[in-house]
């Protein structure tokens, strides 16, 4: 796994405030006729009097004053404030009271310095947009400590509140004590008489990172306080980094949407933070949750290798929950699996709804690759527990009376490397469970030893299954049958390989072969549209490839034909599916005319590639396009993905590729051939070439030097060299659409027997990357899908050991179809 340093990012929005005619940073289109702005520069040498021109410079003056609606509270960017920040006061509906920022620079920060307590509190007041600050709050041992808390004990329903932009890291909170009181923003409810309620919540856009005990809660001030629920709650696009627990709650919600948010690494250290004795502590974790809550949607969200001693699941649906749907969401690698599903909880009688079984429990067209295994994760956990997918830790909740009784899980795609001991569907104890649940049209690669949970009354129907026999698999409607999905597929040891790898081919017997489900939600965890007969899996549709037979799985060599001699079919070294091509050891090797090309259009060729001898080339290319000749020659041993860009003539139709191993003792390998319409060839990457002479815009990984020199260039005049080990660039690119896939693409090479890897990161899903081995220039490609709200994405050229530099030229990111 290559450990490089994180950046944040975050969404800049501009103010006009028209009578001062000064340009701010922070929430768009707030209304303040009816108010006025005050201004801190905490970097002044004296306390002004609010004013841009005098400015304020400590919270005390904040503190002190009674806001209403409209009225602005404005620090200057690049300076840091240090203490609490408690205002008072409320704005109105269409007319808030704001905290933001003005000036350029960095976010300005409100540094806790260690107080116990929160940095920015919220007490009994409504209607408050904040933006555009950094929040911290670090100290040596734990305490009570939160981020941003917002807190209602004022026996009423306070609405409007909006938390965005924000970065909030550093919190030495208890990563075992309470959620609100130990959280980066928490929005918590006071057991009061009269009752006590929140309405219109958003937490969006807002990075976190290193928060103890949670990023994000919504709940009532401690276990069993409180009966009222809240409203309208949006946790949106948020990132999430090392949360000391969980990352995300919401207990006591009705109609809350948690969506696009991507968490990774959170949970490791609950199991040793609790607060003294006399405290609430609770060393479980999970990533996303919800407890006591009325009609919750979670979707499209990416979860990360979650650790967790007692839990560690991606999502969890706890005691008492009504109606809960998950939905289109990406998880990977968490040690507790994907989902875990509590039982009703007995003699809890200080909160009613625990002894109500969770009912309408819906989990469809979700992505789970490889869950309960941690191997590949900057955190790795070999504890000693079930593993399981989905986690039914007690009697599977099924509420009778309830329209929708019965977990339904359907329309998912589930992946377990080799050799994992993880059961698809287990129980923390034996292999059988009281209670009953739905398991239709998933797609279930499963080559770990573990098989299902035994139970009566579960329904069972039109799933893929692929891999070696399991303990209980379902049988009914029961497709055994090799899924053709894109791949690559993950090892036990690997870094993840993204969603998309997951999508089916055109010759997947998954397509159409599921059972039709009523109220599906009409697309799949692409976008696409739901058929009348819907698929197998997450995904609906298959990959678009002009290629035909590209996977060499129809069980013949035809339409390609042999270029030289010696080249065959062979199932036993193949990428994907049930064949690929071997070529022979020299002059051999097979090629394909591929026809329903447009005039002046530019492609890209991929293949996956490896080499049967260390040191040995294998080249993909095409010809007769129109143009001249194009190919590019790969030494990996191990299969990865190669590609080659080509512009048709102004004429043509057709293009000829192929598969060529020139010279050597030992046999190549080709599988998946694909050609793919590129709609804007132009790439998306600024000096991807270094021909500028210098790194620029390129930021460092880290601190160890790289230089931009003439004897680096693959091609033109200049290369990258990185140095011997921790070393390399990254770039962040803006401007990408959501939900798209892109290629990323170069030429790499390190020192004999080390590795210099391509790859990229904070895309909305988990980071990918290509490694390549060898003193010579080889070309590398990672295909990546941007998550459903991400813009941006971060391409990275990095060598992570060894003793001699390596080297890196002509990057670059195009859009694919």
């Amino acid at each position: 796994m290559l450990t490089r340093p994180k950046h944040q990012r975050g969404l800049l929005a501009l103010l006009a405030a028209a009578v001062l005619a000064v340009t701010v940073q922070g929430n768009a289109g707030v209304a303040n006729a009816a108010g006025s702005d005050h201004f801190v520069d905490c970097s002044a040498s004296a306390n002004g009097l609010g004013t841009q021109a005098s400015p304020w410079n400590s919270l005390a003056p904040v503190n002190s004053m009674q806001f209403g609606p409209g009225e602005r509270v404005l620090f200057k960017a690049g300076t840091t404030c240090v203490g609490q920040l408690t205002p008072s006061g409320s704005g109105a509906a269409g007319s808030p009271a704001v905290i933001t920022s003005y000036g350029s620079g960095a976010k300005p920060v409100i540094d806790g310095n260690g107080v116990v307590g929160a940095v920015i509190k919220l007490l009994n007041v409504q209607q408050w947009e904040l933006s555009g600050l950094e929040v911290r709050n670090a100290a040596a041992s734990p305490a009570f400590r939160s981020g941003v808390l917002v807190e209602n004990s004022s026996g009423t329903t306070l609405s409007g509140i909006s938390i965005t932009n924000m970065t909030v890291r550093n919190i030495s909170g208890w990563s075992g004590g309470w959620y609100s009181s130990n959280a980066g923003v928490g929005i918590q409810t006071d057991h009061t008489t009269p009752i006590s309620t929140w309405n219109d919540i958003t937490i969006a856009n807002n990075t976190f990172d290193h928060v103890d005990r949670i990023a994000i809660a919504v709940t009532p001030e401690g276990n069993g306080d409180g009966v009222g629920q809240t409203t309208n709650v949006r946790i949106l696009n948020n990132n999430i980094r090392y949360s000391g627990g969980d990352d995300i709650l919401v207990v006591h919600g009705a109609g809350a949407l948690i969506d696009g948010n991507d968490a990774a690494y959170g949970g490791s250290k609950a199991t040793t933070g609790c607060p003294p004795s006399g405290n609430i502590c609770n060393t479980a974790a999970a990533s996303i949750w919800v407890a006591g809550s009325d009609d919750t949607t979670i979707q499209n969200n990416t979860v990360a290798c979650t650790i967790n001693k007692q839990d560690g699941m991606a999502f969890d649906v706890d005691w008492g929950n009504h109606n809960t749907t998950i939905q289109y969401n990406y998880s990977r690698n968490n040690s507790g699996g994907f989902l875990m599903m509590m039982p009703k909880i007995s003699g809890w009688t200080e909160e009613p709804r625990s002894a109500l079984a969770s009912d309408g429990t819906v989990v469809r067209y979700n992505v789970s690759e490889d869950d309960t295994n941690t191997a590949g994760c900057p955190n790795h956990t070999t504890f000693n527990r079930a593993h399981n997918v989905f986690d039914f830790s007690g009697p599977i909740p099924n509420r009778p009376g309830s329209a929708a009784p019965l977990p339904d899980i359907y329309n998912n795609t589930i992946y377990i490397s080799s050799g994992q001991p993880t059961s698809v569907v287990g129980t923390r104890s034996g292999t059988t469970q009281s209670g009953s649940y739905k398991f239709r049209n998933n797609l279930v690669l499963n080559f770990g030893s573990k098989g299902y949970l035994q139970t009566t009354g579960s329904v069972f129907a039109n799933n893929l299954l692929y891999g070696p026999r399991n303990f209980n698999e379902p049988t009914t409607g029961t497709i055994y049958l090799s899924p053709q999905v894109v791949g690559p597929l993950q090892s036990a040891t690997q870094a993840s390989v993204g969603a998309a790898a997951y999508q089916p081919r055109e010759s997947s017997p998954a397509l159409g072969a599921g059972a039709p489900i009523a109220s599906n939600g009409g697309r799949d965890f692409a976008g696409n549209p739901i058929a009348a007969v819907p698929s197998i899996g997450a995904y609906e549709t298959a990959t678009t490839n002009l290629v035909p037979n590209g996977s060499f799985d129809s069980g013949a060599l035809a339409p390609w034909t042999l270029s030289g001699s010696g080249s065959s079919l062979t199932t036993s070294t193949r990428f994907n599916g049930t064949s690929a091509v071997q070529t022979g050891n020299a002059n051999s090797g097979v090629e394909n005319v591929v026809s329903g090309l447009t005039p002046s259009t530019t492609y890209l060729l991929s293949a996956w590639v490896k080499v049967g001898v260390v040191g040995e080339q294998l080249a993909i290319g095409v010809k007769n396009y129109g143009g001249t000749e194009t190919y590019s020659k790969s030494t990996d041993s191990a299969w990865a993905l190669n590609t080659v860009a080509f512009t048709t003539g102004s004429t043509n139709t057709t293009a000829t590729v192929y598969c060529y191993k020139n010279a050597g003792t030992g046999p190549g390998f080709c599988d998946d051939f694909s050609i793919v319409k590129l709609t804007n060839p132009a790439s998306l990457v600024a000096n991807g070439g270094f021909e500028t002479g210098s790194r620029s815009p390129w930021g460092l990984s880290s601190p160890v030097a790289v230089s931009v020199t003439a004897s680096a260039a693959h091609s033109g005049s200049f290369g990258l060299t990185t140095g011997a080990a921790n070393s390399g660039v990254q770039q962040t690119i803006s401007g990408l659409q959501p939900g798209t896939t892109y290629v990323l693409t170069g030429w790499l090479h390190a020192a004999l027997g080390e590795q210099i890897a391509l790859g990229v990161k904070s895309f909305g899903a988990a980071e990918s990357f290509h490694q390549v081995a060898g003193a010579a220039y080889a070309p590398a490609a990672v295909v990546f899908t941007t998550g459903t709200a991400s813009t941006q994405a971060t391409v990275y050229c990095y060598k992570n050991t060894g003793s001699a530099a390596g080297a890196c030229d002509d990057l670059a990111v195009t859009a694919v179809g």
